[in-house]
């Protein structure tokens, strides 16, 4: 069994299908042919916020123009690519390939690769520290995370973690790195500048995704097989419970933490949490398997990786509703924050 199989068994065991595809020689970009297209594309990155959705089946990146909606850009990258973090300061999209055991960073001007550095694991989860100086990566198998320095990809920290370190997301101010461990049903907490585990917190079983207010003050992390979603305190480690939908996977943040929105891979379906009250205040039906999720702040959306669809759905945060549907690639996933904001 491949890696990604086993990386991603736990969350469609009762499925039956083949989670990958042959890999590419080598990371090429695939666009539509014409220069016409292409002149497009380029005025395109420049002028509002994308999207990019790894498609584990394909070995490819989609890229969506968040201001139509529209695939613009299909980047071959590694085997298997399932993680992504993006960074405008950088101008930087940086992909997991969980069987291509590598990290392809591509241009997120051009949309080309530019850089594929090998890593001696499995990587998941990817994390960017606030002034995108330093990428965290979740080696699934080694039970580590590695800490990069963008600025040099060949320096690296190594920190041992819990079993099968899964999510991640780093505080707003830098010092704290949140790890799902999956197979540990905790939380780790590390200290960034000493790169060392300061306390585990207890949460559900199978946390997965992790997702933090912009305040920092709550974490919320999904327990895929709790079919719930603890919200913990920051401040003092304490949690409270919510129950959500079938299956849940990720968990994204609205702009301004009132809501936090849940995708539910055996429930087709997203449930909205009031973070004030702690409870599930809507449930909305998307496309098949839905994974990774994302808020746009910009367009005050959300936008939903469907596994078994190929497909994003997008939802309007204001009524709730579902306004589109975007076809993609071969088993999309999308696991981290996908979506690059416009920087004018």
């Amino acid at each position: 069994m491949s890696t990604a199989d086993r990386c991603h068994t736990f969350s469609i065991r009762h499925q039956s299908h083949n989670p990958l595809a042959p890999r590419p020689l080598k990371p090429i970009l695939i666009i539509s042919v014409g220069l016409a297209l292409f002149a497009s594309m380029s005025l395109t990155c420049q002028a509002g916020g994308h999207a990019y959705i790894t498609n584990q089946g394909g070995n490819n990146v989609s890229v969506i123009d968040l201001e139509n909606n529209q695939v613009i850009a299909t980047i071959a990258v590694g085997k298997a690519p399932v993680g992504v973090a993006v960074s405008a300061k950088l101008a930087k999209v940086f992909i997991s390939n969980v069987d291509g055991q590598s990290i392809s960073v591509i241009d997120s001007n051009s949309n080309q690769v530019i850089e594929e550095l090998p890593i001696k694991g499995s990587p998941v989860g990817l994390a960017l520290s606030p002034d995108s100086s330093v990428l965290y990566v979740a080696d699934w198998f080694d039970d580590r995370v590695l800490a990069i320095n963008t600025g040099n990809l060949q320096q690296q920290r190594v920190v041992a973690i819990g079993k099968a370190p899964a999510g991640m997301v780093v505080s707003p101010d830098g010092k704290r790195l949140y790890v799902a461990n999956r197979d540990s049903n905790d939380v780790a907490v590390i200290d960034t500048v000493a790169l060392h585990v300061l306390s585990r917190i207890p949460v559900g079983t199978h946390p997965y995704g992790l997702a933090l207010s912009p305040d920092g003050m709550q974490l919320y992390a999904v327990n895929v097989h709790a079919n719930t979603v603890s919200v913990v305190n920051t401040s003092n480690n304490q949690s409270h419970t919510v129950k959500v939908g079938e299956h849940p996977y990720c968990v994204t943040v609205s702009a301004d933490g009132q809501r936090a929105y849940v995708s539910n891979t055996q429930g087709d379906s997203v449930s909205v949490i009031d973070a004030a009250q702690k409870k599930v205040i809507a449930t909305i039906a998307v496309g098949g398997f839905p994974e990774g999720i994302a808020f746009d702040q910009a367009k005050q959306r959300i936008y939903v990786a469907n596994w078994f669809d190929n497909t994003v759905s997008v939802i309007d945060a204001a009524s709730n509703q579902l306004v589109a549907s975007i076809p993609t690639g071969d088993k999309s996933r999308a696991f981290g924050q996908f979506i690059i904001e416009a920087t004018h």
